[in-house]
């Protein structure tokens, strides 16, 4: 239990932090390579890409699960509750609709490369399939932070608490 507690805490994180770090020392040797040895990795270019696009997927289920992602607050908090409720409900079934067409046709594009064997170019043990996978792990992801949002706003509105509209871990904690 312990360990799902701290999958729901920092699953994003343990998945977006070492893909940055990573994108940008691939970018610094790059940079190094290039400028004083006149060499440069192949691969480089291409993995920073897939990091990048890893990065931006994951991030995407982080911001749903913080609840900053597409959101127009300043206008929501002004409306009534029922309201809220109905447009947050709409919310979940539109980023539903868009996790089932992301997932379904990403899978595909997985699978044919998977079946093609192709490799990233300049390597010969990185998979190219490893590119699009991300989108249909993010979709899982993106699909699970939905659920969890909806449960708590739901509850929330039976029990007739205040809900949920302003994102979570923002600037507006800081300041």
């Amino acid at each position: 239990m312990k360990l799902l507690r701290w999958l729901d805490q920092n699953l994003e994180n343990t998945i977006i932090f070492p893909a940055y770090f990573t994108l940008m020392a691939l970018v610094a040797i790059g940079v190094v390579q290039r400028s004083f040895f006149k060499f440069a990795w192949h691969w480089g270019i291409q993995v920073c890409i897939i990091l990048f696009i890893w990065f931006a997927w994951i991030s995407c289920a982080l911001n749903v699960k913080r609840r900053s992602h597409l959101s127009l607050n300043t206008l929501r908090e002004r409306m009534p509750r029922k309201l809220q409720f109905a447009l947050l409900m709409l919310d979940y079934s539109l980023w539903m609709l868009f996790v089932f067409i992301g997932g379904y046709y990403s899978m595909k594009q997985v699978a044919r490369l998977q079946q093609l064997g192709s490799m990233i170019y300049g390597s010969e043990i990185i998979p190219k399939w490893v590119e699009p996978l991300c989108i249909p792990v993010a979709m899982i992801l993106v699909a699970f932070r939905v659920l969890q949002c909806a449960r708590e706003d739901i509850l929330a509105m039976k029990r007739g608490e205040r809900l949920k509209i302003r994102a979570e871990g923002g600037i507006e904690e800081i300041v």
